[in-house]
């Protein structure tokens, strides 16, 4: 037994056997470094969540590290990114912001849209002309076909309106396959006054009846 205040003697021989011993030691017995632990990706959804465990009293912040295999500088890192994304969110005045757009590329949007427009309203139109002419028991082209005077009225009054929603008269009557000169025809009565009536074809008197003076003649000579 040694006291507390006496020397140890060390055998220089055996020092010097055990430093051999050391520095002859195999590569394989040398202790390997521990590998470096793959990160995890985190989603900003598990981020929140783990942050709001965090902010639990009733959970140790401890346990969570060691579930979700984070460290304490993971965790401050969290904290400071919900805090920047809150701030940043908070900060942001209420309104949608209008995005920057073009000129040139506002234009032709708008160019394409006024184009679409017209096309639908065409359509419309073309959809309501048909439908009249449905209700009119008109089919297929309308041509040698005696039309009465009211239908005719309609037929105008159709194209009349058609044309102030910017269809033209040629178009209407492309749409409802009747010639156009017709409706020209029609119109210029209309506007004289005359009626709409069906004209029996050719004129009122022919042209190379007998006049009253040469039936005359004939019947004295027939007498004589």
């Amino acid at each position: 037994m040694y006291g507390k205040n006496t020397l140890q003697y060390v055998d220089p021989k055996r020092s010097q056997t055990e430093a051999t011993t050391m520095t002859k030691t195999t590569p394989s017995e040398v202790p390997k470094k521990a590998s470096k632990t793959k990160r995890r990706f985190l989603t900003a959804e598990k981020k929140f969540q783990i942050y709001l465990e965090a902010q639990s009293p009733d959970k140790p912040v401890g346990e969570l590290l060691r579930r979700e295999g984070l460290f304490a500088t993971d965790l401050a890192r969290i904290r400071q990114q919900v805090k920047e994304g809150a701030l940043q969110r908070l900060s942001a005045k209420s309104g949608r912001r209008c995005a920057t757009v073009n000129p040139s590329a506002y234009d032709a949007i708008k160019r394409e849209l006024q184009d679409k427009e017209r096309a639908l309203a065409d359509l419309r139109v073309e959809l309501a002309i048909l439908r009249k002419k449905d209700e009119w028991g008109l089919v297929g082209p309308i041509t040698k076909l005696w039309i009465k005077a009211e239908t005719k009225l309609a037929i105008l009054a159709v194209i009349e309106t058609s044309q102030q929603q910017g269809v033209s008269a040629r178009r209407c009557c492309s749409i409802l396959r009747i010639e156009h000169r017709r409706v020209v025809r029609w119109q210029q009565r209309a506007r004289q006054g005359q009626g709409l009536e069906d004209r029996v074809p050719g004129p009122k008197e022919p042209l190379h009846r007998i006049l009253p003076e040469e039936v005359a003649r004939s019947v004295a000579m027939a007498k004589s």
